[in-house]
């Protein structure tokens, strides 16, 4: 999944605006620091001191519960 196409970035943005204070605070933290600060996956994981792959699927669960509370408040 290419999360970074501008198509996504506009629409996960909108939606994290929206929802965002729905998610973990970790899941803030991962979402902000990969589409805000335009950070890569092993650039949010050494800050954070995770993994790669955590922040990656820390994103990705961020996005898909995004998507979830826009299909059921939206």
């Amino acid at each position: 999944m290419n999360n970074k196409s501008l198509e996504n970035i506009e629409k996960y943005t909108a939606l994290f605006d929206k929802y965002g204070n729905l998610l973990t605070q970790n899941q803030q933290q991962v979402f902000k620091l990969y589409y805000e600060q335009d950070l890569s996956y092993a650039e949010v994981a050494e800050i954070l001191a995770t993994t790669r792959s955590a922040a990656y699927d820390t994103l990705n669960k961020a996005i898909k519960n995004l998507l979830k509370y826009e299909k059921q408040l939206g």
